[in-house]
């Protein structure tokens, strides 16, 4: 399931970021990231993986490989929890999950993020429920702890879980070595902490993600089941099959706490981490978003596989397999297809560029959104990009990254295109209607209709690929 797609399925701003970045010396990467919101650990990886080919089949092989380690990592803390019959159940719901299997293609850090949580606790999970106290287990723990602090900026939230549910079961001895081990994540931590100021208040400054509410917790349980956007009568069947089988669980762990002694710590998991994002989204910049806590759903996943176990001869089961595969396969099919902002399709885009009529024409792009995944296919184009409005939700790309990279945008568009006589300009169709929307032109658009005859307008999809000449 991971490699379906693998090739043919189309990039996004994100992804060509990471490329662009990872392919900077390891002093450049530091320098990109620090500017940025997140830890470089993961940049690391993908710069070493690049040597290996810049294919972008070859490039999404990381993060596969990173999420099956994961899976393996979840599939043997359920046999250890919930027995073999459950961990077999949850292997297939992993294989499926369709959060899962797009973070095993993106070409960002959360496949790194959950291998590194899921490790710290199962070897928490090994030396606390298991009495097992091998040092070697208690190096895996604190290794496992550095990997997620530097993969993610609020990694840090998902690994505080193990710390209330030993408190919660008052066991002071425990937590106390548990606090040991964590000053020694937090001691190899400490160099990127110089950093985490900066980032925070970059998060605080520009970042995208509105105040979570009905809506985003709505969509939160349908990505634990189901790959998003879907069209038309679709929607509303999945929206209604994940809220049924998210509720069943939850009622199913309530029901269970007395029954196992770590259901305590699954339940934490799945809704106190998401429910603290939720409540910092409204004392800082918003940060609910499904992906920072990829954690919670393998643990949710963990979850149904022992009440898909228990409640089978009972039928909720029976329901809570059939409606998770459903909403999956449901869904699968237009997770693979999506070619639609912000996974325009850029490679199409680039094939018309070159064509021999075309190939020889500058390109101006309205933003970065487009130009990275485009310059990712064709680095030898001359092209610009036009730098986001200072102190906007897009105004994303710092100064330091831009430095660390060597990509720059342009700040006047006219002097980009100054003494061309023709050019493109690229711009998203769903940039021009937000505009429209509010009674106004795409400002760009319309300056250029005004000092340029438009002579051909080419869609690729949502995209909008617009020539212009100088009039005579």
């Amino acid at each position: 399931m991971r490699l379906v797609g693998i090739n043919s399925r189309e990039i996004q701003y994100d992804d060509a970021f990471s490329i662009f970045l990872a392919r900077q010396s390891l002093g450049n990467i530091i320098q990109g990231t620090a500017a940025d919101t997140m830890p470089p650990l993961y940049y690391f990886l993908l710069h070493f993986w690049l040597g290996l080919s810049s294919e972008l089949a070859v490039l999404r092989l990381l993060s596969v490989g990173l999420s099956l380690i994961g899976w393996v990592i979840a599939v043997d803390l359920c046999r250890r929890m919930f027995g073999v019959r459950a961990a077999l159940v949850a292997s297939l719901l992993l294989a499926f999950s369709p959060l899962q299997i797009y973070h095993s293609q993106d070409l960002r850090m959360y496949a790194l993020l959950m291998v590194g949580q899921m490790a710290y606790y199962w070897f928490f999970y090994r030396i606390f429920e298991e009495k097992n106290s091998r040092k070697l287990l208690w190096i895996g723990l604190i290794i496992s702890g550095i990997i997620a602090l530097y993969s993610h900026a609020l990694a840090g939230f998902g690994l505080i879980w193990g710390n209330i549910y030993l408190l919660g079961k008052k066991r002071w001895n425990d937590h106390t070595q548990l606090i040991k081990a964590q000053l020694w994540i937090g001691l190899v931590y400490l160099p990127w902490a110089f950093f985490l100021p900066g980032q925070i208040a970059k998060v605080q400054r520009a970042f995208w993600t509105p105040r979570p509410g009905i809506v985003e917790i709505l969509q939160s349980v349908i990505l634990f089941h189901a790959n998003l956007p879907l069209k038309g009568i679709l929607l509303p069947i999945v929206a209604v099959v994940s809220a049924q089988l998210f509720f069943v669980i939850l009622w199913e762990l309530w029901k269970d706490r007395n029954n196992h002694s770590f259901i305590d710590l699954v339940g934490l998991l799945v809704i106190g981490f998401p429910l603290t994002l939720f409540i910092l989204s409204y004392l800082m910049q918003p940060v609910f978003v499904t992906r920072v806590f990829i954690l919670s759903n393998v643990i949710y996943c963990l979850a149904a596989s022992r009440f898909i176990i228990l409640k089978w001869k009972r039928g909720i089961g029976a329901f809570l397999l059939g409606g998770y595969l459903l909403t999956a396969l449901i869904s699968l099919p237009s997770f693979y297809t999506f070619n639609e902002f912000p996974r325009s399709p850029f490679r199409q885009a680039v094939y018309y560029l070159n064509l021999p009529q075309n190939s020889s024409l500058f390109v101006l792009h309205d933003n970065k959104l487009s130009y990275f995944p485009m310059r990712y296919y064709d680095e030898e184009r001359e092209a610009a990009f036009l730098a986001d409005e200072p102190g906007s939700p897009n105004d994303t790309l710092a100064m330091a990254t831009q430095h660390a990279m060597g990509i720059y945008p342009v700040k006047d568009f006219s002097k980009a295109i100054e003494g061309k006589d023709s050019f493109f300009f690229v711009v998203f169709k769903k940039a021009i209607e937000e505009f429209e929307q509010t009674g106004q032109q795409h400002p760009v658009l319309e300056a250029l209709s005004k000092n340029y005859l438009q002579t051909n307008l080419t869609l690729i999809g949502d995209l909008e690929i617009i020539q212009f000449r100088e009039k005579p």
